[in-house]
């Protein structure tokens, strides 16, 4: 299990394209093209088809952060459950500061979203009120990855290959094709990130270095058909007037669909088949995490649906791509700021852990 310091710039890349096609999954369903999450395209023009479509190849984001988990193992510390509290926290804080700053500057009249109760709950406690689906997972990983860690060192390869085998069943089978609730219906679950932690870890110990670089071509392409496959399912199901071709149980934007499962491992093996070092790439890849938070926990999507089907295609695409990438760069300099306002805080930490009782 590596330090982030220590790994190839590969997987920082990774994380990059990752939530540049998370924040281009998040306005395209959410403001640009409502339309697509709904598989109701009978009445859209062709961009929102070729949108549906596409998505094969943007709904990986999610389990391909939790693949890179899986392949470096998380090593659960103070330090890094203090560096998610208080970026929880942070961006907490910073919904209803929002609301403050668009008040003064619209010159509407200033109505918190929360009571000042609920706004310092949401601070002080961000894993139990902070309501975003993603972080929720995460933090029960992370304090589930001891035992993970655990019996990944000491499971065989047939072992490790077996629990794979049965929770696929679980997973997938039952969870995805069947719905099951209580298992995993839809892959927004821990049960899904243990599941995809476990596929990472696998992948680090027993598929080689060499095979994974050899066959670089070999993960794209199958990255193609995979996803490929995936939008011809959803475009066939998206169609009343075809309705007798649906694809029985078919459930399109579920992380533990399974050709969303073969679609990210195959863009993952993919990824870190090519190895290089970058002090920028790395720098970029460490607000990740904030740029998602600044996303789903305080922007949101308000800002685009007044766009909604407004130019033509070309344009309206454009306008998708555009406004991503500019959101990614706007949220790292929000990052930083973070980073800056939390440095007081390290030194202290620093400063009073190296007594005894850290060793």
């Amino acid at each position: 299990m590596t330090n982030r310091q220590d790994r190839d710039s590969n997987a920082e890349l990774l994380r990059i394209i990752c939530i540049l096609i998370i924040l281009l999954h998040h306005f395209c369903v959410h403001a640009l093209y409502p339309e697509v999450l709904q598989l109701n395209l009978d009445d859209f023009n062709w961009d929102s088809r070729f949108l549906l479509f596409i998505h094969a190849f943007l709904y990986i984001g999610v389990n391909c952060f939790i693949l890179i988990s899986g392949w470096y193992g998380i090593k659960p510390k103070w330090r890094s459950f203090l560096n998610l509290y208080l970026i929880y926290a942070f961006y907490n804080l910073l919904h209803p500061i929002k609301h403050i700053f668009k008040a003064l500057l619209l010159d509407h009249e200033f109505v918190l979203p929360y009571s000042v109760h609920d706004i310092i709950v949401r601070t002080l406690l961000p894993f139990s009120h902070g309501h975003l689906w993603f972080m929720d997972c995460y933090i029960g990983l992370f304090l589930t990855a001891p035992l993970l860690n655990a019996a990944i060192e000491h499971l065989t390869k047939q072992q490790h290959r077996y629990v794979l085998i049965l929770l696929t069943i679980a997973n997938v089978y039952l969870g995805d094709f069947w719905t099951m609730e209580l298992i995993n219906s839809s892959g927004f679950s821990l049960a899904n990130f243990v599941y995809l932690y476990l596929i990472g870890s696998y992948l680090h110990k027993y598929i080689s270095k060499e095979t994974i670089d050899s066959n670089r071509w070999r993960w794209f392409i199958s990255y193609i058909v995979f996803g490929g496959l995936w939008g011809i399912c959803s475009m066939i199901t998206a169609y009343k007037d075809i309705a007798p071709f649906h694809v029985p149980h078919w459930h399109a934007f579920t992380y533990n669909n399974l050709l969303i499962l073969l679609t990210a491992v195959s863009f993952f093996l993919f990824m870190m088949s090519w190895h290089f070092k970058s002090r920028f790439v790395n720098y970029m890849a460490a607000s990740t995490l904030g740029v998602y938070m600044l996303n789903e926990g305080v922007v949101k999507y308000g800002f685009l649906i007044p766009f909604a089907h407004q130019y033509q295609p070309i344009v309206q695409l454009a306008l998708w791509f555009g406004t991503a990438i500019a959101f990614f760069v706007v949220a790292i300099g929000v990052d930083q700021v973070r980073v800056l306002l939390s440095k007081p805080f390290w030194c202290l930490y620093d400063k009073y852990t190296k007594s005894h009782w850290r060793k």
